[in-house]
């Protein structure tokens, strides 16, 4: 009886030491190995134009989260009908000299997904990208202009999944680093 009762007073008193680590699980706390994102720079091909057309769309926020309002803030304008490359590259302006947090986010891919998300029906994005695991990082990106003309709004968020992204990893996994909404524009 005294070896039960001595089980049943151990199992409830570490319970909660155990139970403890369950909340970390549930919500992470944000990581800072790549440190604030200031600047989300895309730089966008169009091969189908003669002479291949390049053009870069910047988000600048040198300060950081809570300060100033960025100093840059691009719309993207893209043509009907067409199939446009993108790349994007992240850079922490807070530490000198910047940090291109590029080479760190791909080599972390398993825990970073940018999702895309339009307002409208007037581009169609696919990731073209794949991390160590052949899923969907979000660095490189097709967007299909269809052949309306219109205006609107295209989110990019880079969501970080500390415990490491699946199939099923979306706009709601993990914590999101940077969310930023480009004013959209597709016109001739």
């Amino acid at each position: 009886m005294r070896h039960f009762l001595f089980l049943l007073f151990w199992s409830m008193c570490s319970m909660p030491f155990f139970t403890s680590c369950r909340k970390d699980v549930d919500n992470p706390r944000p990581d800072s190995q790549h440190g604030a994102i200031t600047t989300l720079k895309l730089v966008m091909t169009d091969s189908s134009a003669f002479p291949i057309q390049r053009d870069t769309f910047l988000w600048d926020d040198p300060d950081g989260a809570g300060g100033q309002q960025p100093i840059r803030w691009d719309t993207i304008r893209l043509k009907p009908s067409r199939m446009y490359q993108f790349q994007v590259l992240l850079t922490n302006k807070l530490i000198n000299p910047p940090q291109d947090l590029h080479p760190l986010i791909k080599a972390q891919g398993t825990q970073h997904l940018l999702v895309y998300r339009c307002d409208t029906t007037l581009v169609r994005i696919t990731i073209t990208d794949r991390d160590n695991l052949n899923l969907p990082l979000g660095l490189e990106s097709l967007w299909h202009s269809g052949t309306q003309v219109g205006s609107g709004v295209a989110e990019i968020n880079l969501r970080h999944i500390a415990f490491g992204k699946n199939s099923n990893s979306g706009v709601s996994s993990g914590h999101s680093d940077l969310q930023i909404q480009f004013p959209l524009e597709i016109k001739p």
